[in-house]
């Protein structure tokens, strides 16, 4: 296993918001992506979920904070980038810029010498440019997009080689990779392979799209940082499906998105791995009272708002992951029985529409750096 407990992650979102951080307040040293600071009001009941749980904040911006906590970590991805040059941020724009003129970018350097290859180079330098700028401004981690299609998810080797590439443009930049850098990557079997790899060489690793209890023991065994689940939209695909319910040791629980968040949780525990846990898609004040106790829990503003303006009635929240210890049996985990438990759980079609939402959003990207800053360089 490997620690995962040194920094803050960022994690991906509900499917309304691309990318889940969180805005930072106007005295904060990321001010100007300011918006919505939420003061935490003593005895409330996310005032007792902080106690429990490192809370995360789901918005679009880049920058993480949740209110007296200061800006604890960021993320960079096709969809932030996005999200932040519509503003028209010259900070973001300029990290495009020079990363067109990184030598490692130009034509002559880049494989094959095409433009496709020197437009990939550009955004891999363009993120790494923008993170290296958040975390001089965050406490913890800058997440980084790796895959951006289906493609590249099901390649061990293209996965290694981008996050490897990437470090390196880290490190060039005085960027503690192993402390300040997480990798986002989806939880393929070819994914896990990679983060195997990647792990080793300190490389930290957050692994998302987990949807099975296979999926959670393959990552966290592989040395995964971060494992991301995501409880809204486990309960609603069972909703549809009951009889895989029983295939997936889900049939008694009285919430499956919740269950399966502390049957992965009860496993990292049994096997004494260091893998950290993130809830996401936590639709709900109950959602997030149920998870109490999770290592890092998302929350859209919503249910922060909810949960500040209840009274914690007893002073604190119960942890519901201190007796934790109902996980099924999970033998060894090979190549079919893994691809068996993504096409009989919520994984196969999440994790498509995710990777299409990234592809689509690297495309725009893509065709933005082409029509919007390639004419105005040099001017």
């Amino acid at each position: 296993g490997r620690r995962a407990d040194r920094a803050e992650p960022h994690a991906s979102p509900e499917r309304a918001s691309p990318e889940a951080s969180a805005p930072a307040s106007s005295s904060s040293p990321a001010g100007k992506y300011a918006s919505n600071v939420v003061s935490i009001q003593r005895g409330s009941e996310l005032d007792a979920l902080k106690s429990l749980s490192s809370l995360v904040y789901d918005t679009k911006h880049a920058v993480n904070e949740l209110a007296v906590l200061g800006p604890q970590a960021a993320t960079v991805s096709p969809s932030i980038l996005l999200h932040a040059l519509s503003e028209n941020r010259s900070a973001d724009v300029g990290s495009i810029e020079g990363a067109l003129f990184y030598d490692r970018c130009l034509l002559e350097n880049v494989q094959g010498h095409t433009e496709e290859a020197r437009m990939d180079c550009v955004l891999d330098k363009s993120f790494v440019n923008l993170a290296a700028m958040m975390a001089s401004r965050v406490e913890g981690v800058v997440s980084v997009e790796v895959v951006e299609s289906r493609l590249a998810a099901n390649d061990r080797d293209a996965i290694v080689g981008k996050a490897r590439r990437m470090a390196e443009m880290f490190r060039e930049l005085d960027v503690d990779v192993a402390e300040r850098v997480l990798f986002k990557i989806p939880c393929t079997w070819e994914g896990v392979q990679a983060v195997e790899t990647l792990e080793r060489e300190d490389i930290k690793c957050h692994v998302t799209q987990v949807y099975s209890l296979e999926q959670a023991a393959a990552a966290a065994r592989a040395g995964a940082s971060l494992v991301q689940t995501y409880v809204g939209r486990v309960r609603t695909w069972y909703q549809k499906h009951p009889v895989s319910l029983v295939h997936n040791h889900l049939a008694d629980a009285s919430d499956s998105g919740i269950e399966l968040v502390k049957q992965i949780a009860a496993l990292i525990k049994k096997e004494n791995l260091e893998t950290k846990v993130i809830a996401a898609s936590v639709k709900n004040r109950k959602d997030a009272v149920a998870l109490a106790g999770c290592d890092y829990v998302l929350l859209n503003d919503r249910v922060v708002s909810t949960l500040n303006s209840e009274l914690c009635v007893d002073g604190f929240l119960k942890n519901a992951f201190a007796n934790n210890a109902n996980v099924p049996a999970v033998g060894e985990i090979y190549q079919e029985r893994f691809e068996a438990a993504v096409a009989n759980s919520p994984a196969a079609e999440e994790m498509q529409f995710a990777l299409a939402q990234n592809a689509a959003a690297d495309k725009k990207l893509k065709e933005f750096i082409t029509q919007k800053v390639l004419p105005g360089v040099g001017q």
